[in-house]
């Protein structure tokens, strides 16, 4: 699993490699139903692609599923996990 980290805003977490962030997982409402959003991450928020919705219980295959974007995306890993 990659290192989650919480972040300033309630019910956000940033994920990264190392020091390098590569998403933002995020706890919001849709239709009455909590639900964690993944998306990349970019400094720019319109540059941001979602990954997708997951039950707000899966926390952890929010992460699996950013994490094989993120190696798809930009190559092998270069954290310890």
């Amino acid at each position: 699993m990659s290192r989650v980290q919480a972040g300033v805003e309630p019910s956000t977490w940033y994920v990264f490699d190392r020091s390098r962030h590569s998403a933002i997982i995020r706890l919001v409402e849709a239709r009455g139903r909590r639900l964690i959003r993944s998306v990349t991450y970019d400094p720019d928020p319109d540059q941001r692609q979602l990954i997708g919705y997951f039950p707000d219980n899966s926390m952890q295959l929010a992460d699996e599923c950013m994490w094989s974007e993120y190696v798809r995306a930009t190559g092998p890993p270069t954290s310890s996990r």
